[in-house]
């Protein structure tokens, strides 16, 4: 449900602002809005302030940046004691260890990547050179050439350049093709405009190696290259010790600096005037204790009132939170994701808790997939036990270990279901107990234990499960229709009441006529019914104004039939299940006792194709029947509300 709000407003003497605004943030429970009123105006930082706000900035900016140079996050953590200037002196001498640390591990890991990529290269030119690069009459240029048709086309342009008057010696080396130029040094400048025209440049060593000869840096790459990788072990070795002497003290500093910023920046919200200042505020309902509980340290200091919320002229500015069971709470996410319900209309997180783990579970139905689910489920499990973050690199993802608590409740009843679902269709990795005689199709030989309930993926079960899916699309269209017409009622829109209501009725009128034309089935009473709600879809269409209500009606019944889904792409999944269990006891009845290891692997990697390949899909369509089909019966993303932004410390923000 949508929490209850109510407007509190503060008044109090100037000189409390920052205690005040303190209190607040540890109740964590208000949402602050801007004050502006004629008697006050905005409040103004005074010097002092702006100054502190600049290095509170600093000090933050710095913590954070350490704990990255350090491989860690900024997490929030209790924050430091100690003034401003002691924070200051404690964080100086850790940032600067600390970067030049990060910086001698930058130039390290940077001069590794260039002695790998060129060490080759520099001893082939080197031994290509044989010291000529010293002489004081020859000058050599050293070139690297990607491709072989270059090679050609160099020696041709300094045949007509230098004609011999040029020696080009060439080798390969790690991809490259070396090749040295040596012509006399008056003529330097010649050779190395033929390489210009080519697009060929003389290599030459940048940092530590400039001005070597070719013979020197070759001794000095050898020698790098056995020293560097464990000077930059020993560098990572000392940042990781480092990062666990400090990472507390940099993250407490960093909390400490995080909510004393959001204090000074909440200044902003308040209006004062010389002596006094003026404070606006949204709590929810069953918060109020809470801030009651802060004020009241701050008693005959400041005066404050709670007010009720009028949500037929207050509703656009009222900031949404969502209250709902904890079984519930986790699929809130599944509904902020795309839109926040406006203050005063319905939450519709319990259709997500109640039909999309049930769907979800009709369509994949396999107990040998469940177990599958489960066992990535303790994989999750684990990161929420030890606290620590899941990072997916090569899809830039960090999901906290608050976020996969939720993604784990909500995955328990996806699981529940699709067991439940597996047992009625008896399917585990498709038809595997099948094969082995533990489930049998009744009908279809009885030389298994167990009957089957459901077999999906046989046509005298398929009329059944298509109408439960049906039946599924027409409570779901009607009641968010109904929603849309109590919603309406209830905010005095006839316009979309009078709608809703045509479209139920319209509904109503189209079921019993379809109902009639499969069934045969006739009478005065279905008749009637049928004519009373085209009736009502008429009187809903001219009432609401919107004639094209009539047009319309067949793709609301479409809506309806949309939800065959459920049915249809579970029963495709099943028939792909099906056909890789069949594949695998097909190469184990060949090959007899290593065609059953060798059937078992193939049947489980395809199983697992199958799976990867489908299973997006098989989220995605039950989620899609609830947002796209259901959602907009009710109007939900018609009007946004504004999400619940307490004022509040970085931790609680953290779930700390």
């Amino acid at each position: 449900m949508i929490a209850p709000m109510e407007k509190l407003v503060v008044a109090g003497p100037r000189r409390l602002a920052r205690e005040l605004l303190a209190e607040l943030q540890r109740a964590g429970v208000v949402h602050l809005d801007t004050l502006r009123l004629e008697e006050l105006k905005a409040y103004e930082f005074s010097e002092e302030e702006r100054q502190e706000l600049r290095a509170w900035e600093t000090i933050a900016t710095d913590a954070e940046q350490s704990l990255v140079l350090l491989g860690l996050g900024a997490e929030p953590a209790k924050p430091a004691t100690g003034d401003l200037e002691t924070l200051r002196a404690e964080l100086s001498p850790l940032k600067q260890k600390i970067s030049a640390l990060a910086a001698e591990r930058e130039r390290l890991e940077e001069e590794l990547a260039f002695l790998r990529l060129y060490a080759k290269p520099v001893e082939v030119l080197a031994d290509l050179a044989q010291g000529l690069d010293e002489s004081r009459w020859l000058a050599l240029l050293p070139v690297l050439i990607e491709k072989e048709a270059l090679l050609e086309e160099l020696q041709g342009a300094l045949d007509e350049a230098l004609p011999e008057r040029y020696v080009l010696a060439h080798a390969p080396a790690d991809g490259f093709l070396a090749a040295t130029v040596v012509v006399l040094k008056k003529e330097v400048e010649v050779a190395r405009a033929v390489l210009g025209k080519l697009g060929l440049a003389e290599f030459k060593l940048s940092g530590p190696y400039a001005g070597l000869t070719l013979r020197q840096a070759k001794m000095k790459v050898a020698e790098r290259l056995k020293a560097a990788p464990s000077e930059l072990e020993e560098v990572r070795s000392a940042l990781m010790r480092l990062a666990r002497e400090v990472a507390g003290k940099l993250r407490a500093i960093w909390t400490r600096a995080r909510d004393e910023l959001a204090r000074l920046r909440a200044l902003n919200e308040l209006a004062s005037g010389r002596f006094s200042l003026g404070l606006f505020g949204w709590v929810p309902v069953k918060a109020k204790a809470r801030v009651e509980e802060a004020l009241e340290r701050l008693k005959d200091k400041v005066v404050y009132a709670f007010e009720p919320v009028d949500e037929h002229h207050e509703a656009a500015r009222v900031p949404v939170t969502l209250e709902n069971p904890p079984a519930i709470k986790p699929f809130e996410m599944l509904v902020t994701f795309l839109n926040t319900p406006k203050y005063g209309t319905w939450d519709p997180t319990w259709t997500l808790w109640l039909f999309f783990p049930l769907w979800f579970g009709m369509i994949v139905g396999d107990m040998g997939y469940a177990l599958l689910f489960a066992l990535g489920l303790r994989f999750l499990q684990g990161y929420v036990e030890r606290g620590e973050t899941l990072v997916v690199d090569f899809l830039g993802f960090r999901l906290s270990p608050q976020l996969l608590e939720q993604v784990v409740r909500i995955l328990r009843p996806m699981i529940f279901w699709t067991v439940v679902f597996g047992a009625l269709y008896g399917e585990f990795f498709g038809n595997f107990l099948e094969h082995l005689g533990i489930f049998y199709v009744p009908g279809h030989g009885e030389g298994g234990l167990l009957p089957i309930l459901l077999p999906r993926t046989l046509s005298n079960t398929a009329g059944l499960l298509i109408l439960v899916s049906i039946l599924f699309g027409v409570f779901m269209v009607l009641f968010g229709l109904g929603v849309r017409a109590w919603l309406g009622y209830r905010h005095r829109h006839p316009r979309h009441f009078w709608e809703a209501v045509g479209y139920i009725g319209g509904l109503v009128g189209l079921i019993v006529l379809a109902y009639q034309s499969q069934t045969g089935a006739g009478g005065p009473l279905l008749s009637g019914l049928m004519w009373l709600g085209f009736a009502v879809l008429l009187l809903g269409a001219v009432l609401a104004k919107l004639p094209l209500m009539l047009a319309e009606l067949p793709t609301q019944g479409g809506h309806m039939l949309s939800y065959v889904r459920i049915y249809a792409v579970g029963v495709t999944g099943a028939i792909m299940a099906n056909l890789s269990t069949d594949l695998g006891f097909a190469i184990a009845g060949k090959l007899g006792l290593l065609g059953i290891l060798f059937g078992l692997v193939v049947g489980l990697l395809v199983h697992g194709l199958v799976l990867t390949l489908t299973l997006i899909g098989h989220v995605l369509q039950p989620v899609r029947l609830i947002w796209v089909e259901f959602f907009t019966k009710f109007g939900f993303y018609d009007e946004s509300g504004r999400p619940y932004r307490p004022f509040k410390s970085v931790r609680n923000d953290a779930g700390a």
